[in-house]
């Protein structure tokens, strides 16, 4: 018995030498390996367990612009004064050149038709109001005094015509019959006077005298036919013509006097208008915003000088949107009208409108300035907002991302996963085991909330949020895998990383190209 309890003995101890030995082998080579660390590695606080999976996304390939939010039927309100000038006496007054404005409403009211946009300084327009209105009085007494003088040759004519002219053809045809009486009456005495002269009765003188009376009453008749005849040929007709010439004149200067009296009362219309006008009213419903030229040389303000045919306001019909973009010359060729387009406005964040491509000028845009370089040229191009525009007015920045190409299924993750060290990008990947893996990867803008993965991660793979905060616990991090020239990946120890690993220089371009898209991203 004693023999066998010692062999029972020695084995046991055999065993728990045997047991020993293997720890301390499995010990060495888990400490080779690395898992000792991950049995001691440090627990994940519960705050930072949040994760994401990399993910496949459809995404449609566009090009992005720069724009500006505009209303495709915009109403111009101009300055509806005009220079014009009044005399009166020989005096003159000249106004309208320009004027002030004494009130104004705030940029961007929403105003109803007839609702006043502003005032201008009319007292010029009241004085000269003033100084037309004497002109009018007087041309208007002028007026009916040409017609009263019409009326007086009016009546003259008639009174001439159906009284004069008469009275005189009478008078002559008297004196006619008068002179064919005597004439008879000297004829008959003649006779007798010559009958008593060869009786012996009377001298021959008496008969003499006699014929003498007979020829001078003749010559009196002819005279009175005479007159008679050339009356109504010739006086009547001509005095009727003088008569009709003075009508005709009469007629040709009140009419005159009427038009100089109806100009001038035009006139006082127009300058009474132009009071009018220094009320600027809307035409119709709108969002009134200030005319600014975009030198700034001039400012729509109170106390402004506006001259006439400058632009005021505009009043943009809100139900009608676009946007103005301009297009570089690289992309110009890959835009047609009627590709679909997707705008996102500036101040609108977490929403995108829904666009067409409307029309793309031919020429490039001009520049403004002698001082502005010409290497790249820009072309306008006009957008229709399809989508019932909301919250978005004239003026507002947008960027427009025009559809070129049908859709691809890229990988993708979210902006919040990834770190930024120098021009490198990395993000925390979490095994299957629970292990921590520090990666390098590379990507580019995929949409405002998306990044697509070009290079360092694989469809399903798990995702650290917050890297930054993780970070700061470096022994949470069980291992670095960096991105290599070649597709091989080098991973090197967390443990031995004593220092923020340097940027390298001799990437291929494609880290600037991704820290340049991250600046963008962080600019929507």
């Amino acid at each position: 018995m004693p023999d066998i309890n010692q062999n029972r003995s020695r084995a046991g101890l055999f065993k728990k030498l045997l047991l020993g030995s293997l720890l301390v082998s499995f010990i060495a080579v888990a400490g080779r390996f690395g898992l000792i660390k991950f049995w001691a590695r440090a627990e994940l606080p519960p705050d930072l367990k949040e994760i994401e999976q990399v993910q496949k996304i459809r995404f449609d390939q566009f090009v992005n612009a720069p724009g500006e939010i505009q209303s495709a039927n915009n109403t111009v309100v101009e300055c509806e004064i005009e220079n014009i000038q009044v005399r009166v006496m020989g005096n003159s007054i000249s106004a309208g050149a320009s004027t002030r404005i004494l009130s104004i409403i705030p940029d961007g009211t929403r105003v109803k038709k007839g609702d006043v946009l502003c005032k201008l300084d009319s007292r010029e327009f009241e004085e000269m109001v003033r100084l037309q209105k004497i002109n009018v009085e007087r041309a208007k007494a002028d007026k009916l005094q040409a017609e009263m003088e019409l009326d007086v040759a009016k009546i003259s004519i008639d009174e001439y015509r159906n009284g004069l002219a008469k009275q005189q053809i009478q008078s002559l045809k008297g004196r006619i019959a008068l002179a064919q009486t005597d004439s008879s009456r000297l004829a008959a005495r003649l006779e007798w006077a010559r009958k008593m002269l060869e009786k012996g009765y009377i001298s021959k003188s008496s008969v003499m005298t006699e014929e003498m009376s007979l020829q001078r009453s003749d010559i009196a008749l002819t005279q009175a036919e005479i007159q008679l005849n050339t009356y109504e040929k010739y006086g009547l007709p001509k005095q009727m013509h003088q008569l009709q010439t003075r009508i005709t004149t009469l007629q040709t200067n009140a009419q005159m006097e009427n038009e100089r009296y109806q100009r001038y009362l035009d006139r006082l219309k127009l300058y009474e208008k132009q009071i009018d006008n220094c009320t600027v009213r809307a035409p119709n419903d709108g969002l009134a915003v200030y005319a600014n030229e975009d030198d700034g040389d001039s400012r729509i303000e109170e106390g402004t000088a506006v001259r006439q045919g400058q632009d005021l306001f505009y009043l943009p019909d809100l139900s009608d949107m676009q946007v103005m973009a301009k297009l570089s010359e690289s992309i110009v060729q890959k835009v047609r009208p009627g590709m679909k387009v997707r705008i996102l406005v500036e101040s609108v964040f977490n929403k995108s409108l829904v666009g067409t491509v409307d029309r793309i000028a031919q020429l490039p845009i001009v520049s403004s300035s002698w001082r502005a370089t010409n290497e790249v040229k820009q072309y306008y191009c006009v957008v229709k907002v399809d989508d019932e525009p909301e919250n978005i007015r004239p003026g507002l920045n947008a960027e427009i991302q025009v559809m070129i190409d049908s859709p691809v299924d890229k990988l993708t993750i979210t902006p919040d996963v990834v770190e930024i060290e120098g021009n490198r990008e990395f993000c925390l990947v979490l095994a299957d085991d629970g292990s921590i893996e520090k990666r390098e990867i590379r990507t580019r803008t995929g949409d405002p909330q998306t990044l697509e993965v070009v290079e360092g991660l694989k469809e399903g793979e798990k995702i650290l949020r917050h890297p930054d905060k993780i970070l700061e616990q470096k022994e949470l991090v069980s291992r670095q895998t960096d991105l290599a020239e070649n597709p091989a990946s080098t991973t090197t120890s967390i443990a031995a990383e004593t220092s923020t690993v340097p940027a390298d220089d001799s990437l291929d371009g494609k880290t600037g190209e991704t820290s340049l898209s991250h600046t963008n991203r962080t600019g929507y």
